[in-house]
């Protein structure tokens, strides 16, 4: 990856970091958003415990589908 350096004021770095911030991006996603106008960012992970099993997941995966105990238990059937 290049690296890319240029000059700014004082005032002028704390608004580009001010702005970066706001937008809850890095410095380089943030300047990257604004001059390319595209920013591929991945979806944010936001861990929570299964109620029963207590075990962690990734909840951020809307888009699959909700499994049901019964479903759980079947495919957990064939363990020893």
């Amino acid at each position: 990856m290049v690296a890319i350096t240029f000059k700014v004021t004082p005032e002028e770095a704390r608004a580009i970091r001010a702005a970066a911030r706001a937008a809850k991006l890095t410095l380089s996603s943030h300047i990257r958003a604004a001059l390319l106008k595209k920013v591929a960012r991945s979806p944010r992970i936001e861990m929570k415990r299964h109620p029963i099993s207590g075990l962690p997941y990734n909840a951020a995966g809307s888009k699959l589908r909700e499994v049901s105990l019964e479903e759980i238990k079947a495919a957990l059937a064939d363990f020893p």
